[in-house]
């Protein structure tokens, strides 16, 4: 009963987009998790609970893909102030969305797989993109990435995640589900994600620290000898020194009170890092609750 539902929402969303995915054909653009997760990962559609569909494009695109959502009928709350914010320090805009009977469909579109505060390499989106494959969902042609870019875009997401003082103040973002999507996308795609691979993508992007992170959470629930070479292999002195610690900027990073079970079953985290707030930190959480929601 739950799967029907998922598939009836699922369908019903990606189906009040035919005509995005018509006038889009030509740019450049891939849908990120969801239902293409569920492919990946699960063999099926409607695996995951049905939520936002997440576009992924280039800066370049934006206006373009903005323009085609609005010829569809979608809307977002932009303003100038949200709009300077979102661009030059997050990686999404604000979500567009179309209310069809009782269902609200929500887009999020992202222009970069990182975060406003990451200093370090980041991602060409363009090259990231030069390589998507096309997938039928729901009747639907779309874009998306293939297996290798797609676990190297969700361990991104899920570090994001678990370490934004946003995220961790506003949802239970550490979970095992997350943990199950990065391991079984791994588990059926292991050709196209060895280790070879997968080793020589995050050296070219200088993610191995964050790749070996959500890598070793992963397998700490799953306990899978093949995936721990993985582990092993990515393991280094800077990935380490991340595990027991929180906060994307190293000037916010600050050490957990609990250990990583406890924060796995936790139905509330902010309790665990609200005493160890600065007033920097507040006043990041506060702007980014008034411009997201």
């Amino acid at each position: 009963m739950i799967l029907a539902t998922q598939i009836a929402i699922g369908a019903m969303q990606y189906r009040s987009l035919d005509s995005f995915w018509r006038l889009s054909g030509d740019y450049p653009y891939a849908v990120i998790k969801g239902e293409i997760l569920s492919l990946l990962a699960y063999n099926h559609v409607g695996m995951r609970r049905a939520g936002d569909i997440d576009i992924l494009t280039d800066r370049f695109t934006l206006s373009k893909i903005e323009s085609e959502l609005k010829y569809c009928g979608f809307t977002n709350r932009d303003n100038r102030y949200a709009r300077l914010f979102c661009l030059s320090a997050s990686h999404q805009l604000l979500p567009y969305k179309k209310v069809i009977g009782a269902v609200s469909v929500n887009i999020d579109i992202n222009f970069d797989l990182f975060w406003g505060e990451y200093t370090g390499k980041r991602i060409d989106i363009s090259e990231f993109l030069s390589d998507t494959i096309k997938m039928d969902i729901y009747g639907c042609t779309i874009k998306t990435l293939p297996p290798l870019k797609a676990i190297v875009q969700l361990i991104l997401h899920h570090y994001k995640e678990m370490n934004s003082i946003y995220h961790l103040a506003g949802h239970n973002c550490i979970n095992y589900n997350m943990f199950k999507d990065v391991y079984y996308l791994w588990k059926n795609n292991q050709e196209a994600i060895s280790l070879e691979k997968l080793y020589a993508i995050s050296s070219e992007y200088e993610i191995i620290p964050i790749i070996f992170y959500v890598l070793y959470f992963t397998n700490w629930i799953f306990k899978d000898t093949e995936l721990q070479k993985y582990v092993d292999a990515f393991r280094t002195q800077e990935g380490e020194s991340l595990l027991d610690y929180y906060g994307l900027a190293e000037k916010e990073r600050k050490p957990w009170k609990v250990d990583f079970q406890t924060r796995l079953e936790a139905d509330n985290l902010y309790e665990f890092i609200e005493d160890d707030l600065t007033e920097a930190d507040i006043e990041k959480l506060e702007r980014n609750r008034k411009i997201f929601g």
